[in-house]
């Protein structure tokens, strides 16, 4: 009876949502045209919301056993450890599914949504009513902007695009090595191309999903980025413009649209530059440290556009930004001396006590190991710019470069002399520590 209790109220949820969902998607804009359809029985578009409430109701209500099923189906795939390990297991999943009605209806109906649609998008025989009734449940669900919708829903619009039953992408039937049923004998499958009227409708609901805050800033983003790393689907969309364009109307953390620039450098370089540099100067603070946190992954890809950015980011005023775009600087200096120091002497006048430390940790070593005599005085610099706690690690580079080059190792003391005697100081005493003979040279 407990159970039957929880199970009652996602039911009573899950039907209203459903309602919510229909009647919302319908008014907001119209429905997309069914992809697939019989020239014999050709689509009726419904002709008012209520109507196709009416309908998605009606078949919801009758089939009780198909709820019980998908609810099942949630279960066995969420319900926690705790729960199965109750004393009283049915008691305590009643309790869970009472607590989270909202969520359980809401991945019920996105269960919903793909049964309708696999009917939908059969290519022997497709139900162009279901169509009508999931796709606007689909676009539902999405304009409430739940992480429900984010998560569950993306794999339909994928599904539209190709016109095929959902969990059926033509890329997923793609045999080779990583399966246990893989044989020599066996060919791969190349991937159909997108069904062209699956691509008109999986526009008009994107479309669609910009016309709503929620969706459009917390469904969006993440779809965007799964579809730009599709090399079929990202330019027959317009990702790529998508994407600029939310850029531009959001002050809000964008980090799904640097993500999505960084899959298009692959096959779409230019679009991907566009979107970068737009992310690098972009409002938010997240979305600029997304950018200054891949600068090396996008240095591996386009080695200029990388440097563009450390240099349009390096007037950030934020502290996190700064030592992520150190990182980066360091680690030029294994692959160009020009471009690390002229970066190195900008980061090191900042003042940056972790941007410092990090420089010194990830790239002063490599500089001096091809460069010992330091014509650039970094290690002055670092010296200086370094609080006492970080002067360890600069510390010992100078003690070295005593070891090395005693010529330069007097320039570098002599330099820091010469712009604060009392560090000065502070290097004499630690290098007497250090090396009694690198002290001598002082």
């Amino acid at each position: 009876m407990a159970r039957r209790e929880g199970s009652a109220l996602v039911w009573q949820k899950t039907d209203e949502r459903l309602k919510d969902a229909v009647r919302e998607a319908f008014e907001i804009a119209p429905l997309p045209n069914p992809p697939l359809e019989l020239p014999d029985f050709p689509a009726i578009s419904p002709t008012d919301s209520e109507s196709l409430v009416r309908q998605a109701a009606g078949i919801f209500a009758i089939d009780r056993q198909g709820f019980n099923m998908r609810l099942a189906e949630v279960c066995e795939v969420h319900l926690p450890d705790y729960v199965r390990r109750s004393i009283d297991p049915m008691e305590a999943e009643s309790e869970w599914l009472a607590s989270n009605s909202d969520a359980i209806a809401e991945r019920v109906l996105a269960l919903q949504t793909r049964d309708w649609l696999a009917v939908a998008l059969d290519e022997n025989v497709p139900d162009t009513d279901r169509w009508y009734l999931g796709s606007s449940l689909l676009v539902g669900l999405a304009l409430g902007g739940t992480e429900v919708a984010r998560d569950d829903c993306y794999y339909f619009l994928e599904a539209i695009a190709y016109a095929v039953t959902p969990g059926n992408l033509p890329y997923s039937n793609v045999v080779g090595h990583h399966q246990i049923v893989w044989s020599p004998e066996m060919s791969t499958n190349n991937p159909l191309p997108p069904h062209p009227a699956g691509v008109m409708a999986a526009t008009t609901i994107l479309d669609t999903l910009s016309m709503k805050p929620e969706s459009s800033a917390k469904i969006l983003p993440k779809w965007l980025e799964n579809l730009s790393a599709s090399l079929h689907l990202c330019p027959i969309l317009a990702i790529p413009s998508r994407v600029i364009d939310a850029l531009g109307q959001t002050e809000d953390d964008s980090s799904p649209y640097v993500r999505a620039g960084l899959q298009m450098l692959s096959h779409s370089p230019e679009e991907a530059t566009d979107i970068l540099i737009a992310s690098a100067d972009h409002r938010s603070i997240g979305t600029r440290r997304t950018v200054a946190e891949n600068l090396s992954r996008t240095h591996s890809q386009e080695a200029t556009l990388a440097l563009t950015l450390a240099d349009r980011l390096s007037s950030e005023t934020d502290e996190s930004i700064q030592t992520l775009c150190a990182s980066f600087v360091g680690g030029l200096a294994r692959f160009s001396e020009e471009e690390f120091i002229v970066r190195a002497q900008s980061i090191l006048t900042k003042g940056n006590q972790k941007a410092t430390q990090r420089l010194v940790e990830s790239g002063l070593r490599d500089y001096l190991s091809t460069n010992p005599t330091d014509p650039a005085q970094l290690l002055s610099s670092a010296w200086l710019s370094s609080s006492e706690i970080g002067r360890s690690r600069v510390g010992n580079l100078i003690v070295e470069q005593a070891r090395v080059s005693p010529e330069a190792f007097q320039t570098t003391s002599e330099t820091i002399k010469q712009a604060n005697p009392e560090s000065f100081d502070n290097l004499a005493k630690w290098v007497e520590m250090r090396s009694t003979d690198a002290y001598e040279l002082l």
